[in-house]
This record gives structure tokens, sequence and C-alpha cells, in this order.
């Protein structure tokens, strides 16, 4: 994509940055920190889990931190990650300019992340 015709609002949008020294493009996921960790430290998992936790969001029924619920599944259950790396495409973007040749090379990303 042509860096003159981009616009990437930085501060909360998924893109890929060109790193000058290596020649390889970065993906940079600003968004990702309105995830909900709070910085709690917990205590070492015990040798043996309940098959159930009614307070762990990825369980069965559950609800999860976006405030969707799980389904009652028995199997492996594949889902849309709640605070994923990438967004969906489509999504418009706007902000900054990048400038061809210059320092700072930006493009759009999107993509699904499942859990």
């Amino acid at each position: 994509m042509d860096a003159r015709n981009l616009h990437v609002r930085f501060s909360d949008t998924p893109h890929r940055r060109f790193n000058q020294l290596t020649g390889e493009w970065v993906l940079v996921s600003p968004h990702r920190t309105q995830r909900p960790w709070q910085g709690k430290v917990e205590a070492a998992a015990p040798d043996v889990r309940p098959p159930y936790d009614p307070e762990c969001y990825l369980c069965p029924g559950n609800e999860r931190a976006g405030g969707v619920k799980n389904p009652v599944y028995e199997h492996t259950f594949v889902f849309p990650n709640d605070f994923s790396a990438l967004l969906p495409s489509g999504l418009e973007v706007s902000g900054p300019k990048g400038s061809e040749g210059g320092l700072l090379r930006a493009a759009p990303a999107s993509g699904v992340c499942r859990v």
C-alpha cells in the first residue's frame, strides 16, 4: 500500500510499521491496552483443578470479560479473542499520514484471532 494514502490512528488501531533496520514489518496493537488485566499477581495453581470453575471466564456457560456468555460446550470450543491483536478487515482507520521514504512507514493490518 502506498504510504502517502495511508491514514492510521496510531493510538488505538492495529497496524504494521516498517522497521528500517531489519527490513521487516512489525505488528503494532495499541488497542490491547484496553484489556481488563489489573496487575494482580496470582498464587500458584493447585496441582488438582476442578472440572468446572464458576469464576473461570473460559469455562462452559460462564461470562467472558467482554460480556459474551460461553455456550455449555463439552468438547473443544473455539471463539474470537475478546481482546485480539488484530481487528476484522473492513474497518475504517484514520489519523496522521505516513510518508513515502520517511522514517515512519505504516500500513493497515486486519485479521481474526481465535482462542
